[in-house]
């Protein structure tokens, strides 16, 4: 019951995985973060796990990005469970990833966190990180928060978007600009986890601001609209979500095109991934069904030539498997990829999670394209500041190391900038108040001195 990891990939044709997995240690339960890797000589590394929650005993890895300057591995997950969880933060050499005690020390850069977890970290050129979670701190949302100093400290977590109801974003997928902006899509579910909106806006890092958040799809009825991911490719924007429905932008996210669907197959099955590869070609990868009789479900592949999508091809394919309670399930869904050194795609899968689930499948191709200068990474000369690690090496230590009594590690915060405070829709609910509570001032100020007056 596994889901697909969240990959990284270095410059030395190697791609580095992080996932989170279920162990049991004398009779209790307990999710941890699990670490392996993979090269195409040797495949798969046995995996390691490397990290705890410090709460409720469950950690899910929500967020990776590696700092190309640094070669630090920046980490974001959700422990808790659906009453009390947080989003927290650590880090490592990727050099030493798979070394538990290379991780800094967990801290709690989101409190009051929502449920489904949701939480996305990146970073620019500038040693600038940003931190974008579902929230519900001010009321259900996504809030971001901010560093300048390679993670070592910390603003006050922003409301960048809220529902102002019941429904909350689920899913969110980012993609940087050539501009130097961060574009971001996500989807907003009503508690029936049915989709409802698709929205999008642009994250300017070093001046902490968003963009107006822009609706791309709206519904009211069934399933609705999920699972947006998007991508920037030769200057143009791409967004797909649930159908599969396709929207494109060539000014940076101002302007739309209409959605279209471009593909015959039919289903809702997880989160899909753009990738573009050394030649600057855009792939797409995502999981449906042919129907027929029976149905031929499958995980898929297509690329963008010519102005059009190719006809799909498919990765792995056949009828539905329903087994309930065995671990022979076949229906792919969730695909997660990632292209290494430019000229090889690694495809990541699982099954239908409404079956009892068969573990994550992989597949690979090397594609038609040139490979990127091989460029081996060096550790840091001098040690990286990180506080003392809490994880632990080995499975069979994972209670035994885990102290339950200590509270999260105080968050070390900066104040943030204010020049992104109008953009945002807080920060205009906050300005609109500012001549109401003027106006019953200059009301009170007046009854008083009419009080005064006839006295």
């Amino acid at each position: 019951m596994t889901n697909p990891p969240l990959m990284i990939a270095d410059q030395n044709r190697t791609i580095h995985a992080f996932s989170s997995q279920w162990f049991v240690d004398k009779g209790e339960s307990v999710r941890a973060i699990v670490y392996n890797y993979w090269t195409m000589n040797e495949g798969w590394s046995p995996p390691v796990d490397i990290i705890l929650s410090p709460l409720k005993r469950d950690a899910r890895v929500t967020g990776v990005y590696l700092e190309p300057q640094t070669g630090i591995v920046h980490l974001t997950f959700w422990g808790g469970d659906g009453t009390d969880a947080n989003i927290y933060y650590t880090k490592a050499p990727l050099a030493e990833a798979g070394r538990a005690s290379a991780w800094s020390k967990p801290i709690v850069i989101g409190e009051n966190a929502g449920d489904p977890e949701l939480a996305a970290i990146t970073g620019d050129e500038s040693g600038n990180l940003a931190i974008i979670y579902s929230g519900r701190r001010q009321g259900n949302g996504l809030y971001t928060i901010y560093s300048d100093d390679g993670g070592e400290t910390w603003s006050n977590p922003d409301p960048s978007f809220l529902t102002f109801s019941d429904n909350f974003p689920v899913v969110l997928d980012m993609t940087p600009g050539a501009s130097g902006l961060t574009h971001v899509v996500w989807d907003v579910r009503d508690t029936g986890g049915n989709g409802r909106q698709i929205n999008f806006s642009s994250l300017d890092m070093q001046q902490r601001r968003w963009s107006r958040p822009k609706v791309l799809a709206e519904v009211n009825i069934g399933y609705g609209v999920l699972n947006p991911a998007i991508i920037e490719s030769n200057s143009e924007l791409f967004v797909a979500f649930s159908g599969i429905t396709m929207m494109q932008s060539s000014d940076g996210g101002e302007s739309w095109t209409a959605p279209t669907i471009p593909f015959s197959l039919t289903g809702v099955n997880g989160v899909m991934s753009f990738v573009v590869d050394s030649s600057q070609v855009l792939h797409l990868l995502w999981s449906q069904r042919i129907t027929g009789n029976p149905d031929i479900h499958g995980a898929w592949h297509s690329v963008w030539q010519d102005g059009r999508w190719s006809t799909p091809e498919p990765i792995v394919s056949g009828p539905a498997v329903h087994d309930l309670t065995g671990d022979n399930a076949f229906d792919p869904f969730d695909v997660r990829a990632i292209i290494s050194q430019g000229d090889t795609l690694l495809v990541t899968w699982r099954s239908d999670p409404g079956l009892k689930g068969n573990g994550v499948w992989y597949s690979y191709t090397q594609l038609d394209a040139p490979e990127l200068p091989v460029v081996a990474y060096v550790p840091p000369s001098e040690p990286v500041s990180m506080p003392t690690a809490t994880a632990v090496s080995s499975a069979d230590d994972l209670l035994a190391s885990t102290d339950t009594s200590s509270a999260p590690v105080p968050l070390n915060v900066s104040q943030p900038s204010g020049v992104f405070f109008f953009e945002n829709p807080a920060g205009i609910v906050v300005v609109g108040l500012v001549p109401v509570a003027f106006v019953l001032l200059l009301i009170l100020s007046r009854a008083l001195y009419l009080s005064n007056f006839r006295r």
